[in-house]
């Protein structure tokens, strides 16, 4: 539900969590934004609001076919915690070198999250523990074993979500609470159906070659990998030669069919590795059944996209439904 819908309920003093899209963060830079319809009254809102505690999380190729270059996304993005003040917190990644030099760009408060490095304040791995840090002290939340989300980037996402709740006033033990019992929502590494020994994944979330790198990161079972949709002018080298090392089967539908098809072979041709069999079948629906036909007991048959539906469905979550439907035999 969009949140304006919401408004009557928010009481002052009531915490409201937004996740923001770049192409909303766009409206809040004024150079970016110069042929927004924005009425007069409302562009010195635009122009020098920011939130109480903001977070910005690791900072990768996406939307290229809107921002056109790196540059002008990651510009995007900064606006978030560009007009934060000294009485403000910006949650930002250390473990990414761009979200990390985004530090410069604020005169908020900086607490970190990382699972790689210790740090200060904010939250990172210590011992095993998802841990609080402030000014130096650590307080664990709970073991990251007991976390019930599959990947590291799931790691990381928790993480980045106690130090956001640490800088609200959220206790460790409410944190914890959360955190060994969340299973995740739809479209995110969704298990929708197990039939025949074969796990069915819905991850239509993944619309960038990064987020399929996570997804084929999260497993160690074989995986047949479903993949395509509408590219968003992204970079797929690495992904490809992922796909290359890890996929069992590789089944291409969409509009970015043929584009995955040549950047896996470049990789396969790189590595000298022509093991890999790719099945170009056209639509989602003929993807599904030809994987049914080729899984085994023990494989994982992974949607896991890294293009955007809108070549075939109106958003991400209408393909992962049909993926969902066409998992269990609808």
């Amino acid at each position: 539900q969009p949140l304006i819908s919401r408004l009557p309920a928010i009481a002052p003093g009531d915490w409201v969590v937004m996740e923001l899209s770049s192409f909303q963060l766009e409206y809040f830079h004024a150079r970016l934004n110069r042929d927004a319809r924005i009425p007069p009254g409302l562009a010195p809102l635009f122009e020098g609001w920011s939130p109480a505690v903001g977070a910005l999380l690791n900072i990768t190729p996406n939307h290229l076919d809107r921002h056109k270059t790196m540059e002008a996304y990651i510009h995007a993005k900064t606006s978030l915690v560009q007009y934060m003040g000294t009485g403000q917190i910006a949650v930002l990644g250390r473990d990414d070198p761009v979200a990390a030099g985004l530090a410069t760009a604020t005169a908020a408060q900086v607490r970190w999250f990382s699972r790689r490095e210790m740090v200060a304040d904010g939250a990172c791995l210590r011992g095993g523990q998802i841990t609080l840090a402030e000014g130096g002290r650590f307080t664990p939340v709970c073991p990251a074993a007991a976390l019930q989300l599959r990947g590291e980037h799931n790691r990381l996402n928790v993480l980045a979500a106690c130090a956001l709740a640490g800088a609200a006033g959220v206790p460790a033990e409410a944190m914890a609470s959360v955190a060994r019992t969340f299973t995740g929502v739809p479209h995110r590494l969704e298990v929708v159906a197990r039939r025949g020994g074969v796990t069915y994944v819905n991850d239509s979330i993944a619309t960038s070659p990064e987020r399929l790198i996570a997804a084929l990161k999260s497993f160690s079972e074989p995986i047949l990998l479903l993949a395509g949709g509408k590219d968003k002018d992204l970079p797929w080298e690495e992904a490809a030669r992922l796909i290359v090392r890890r996929v069992k089967h590789l089944l291409l539908f969409g509009q970015a069919e043929e584009l995955i098809y040549r950047a896996v072979r470049r990789a396969a041709a790189e590595t000298e590795s022509e093991g890999l069999p790719v099945h170009r079948c056209g639509t989602l629906e003929a993807a599904v059944a030809q994987a049914r036909q080729l899984a085994q007991p023990g494989d994982v048959v992974l949607l896991s996209p890294g293009g955007t539906s809108f070549d075939a469905y109106p958003d991400f979550a209408a393909r992962g439904e049909h993926f969902r439907r066409l998992a269990i035999g609808e």
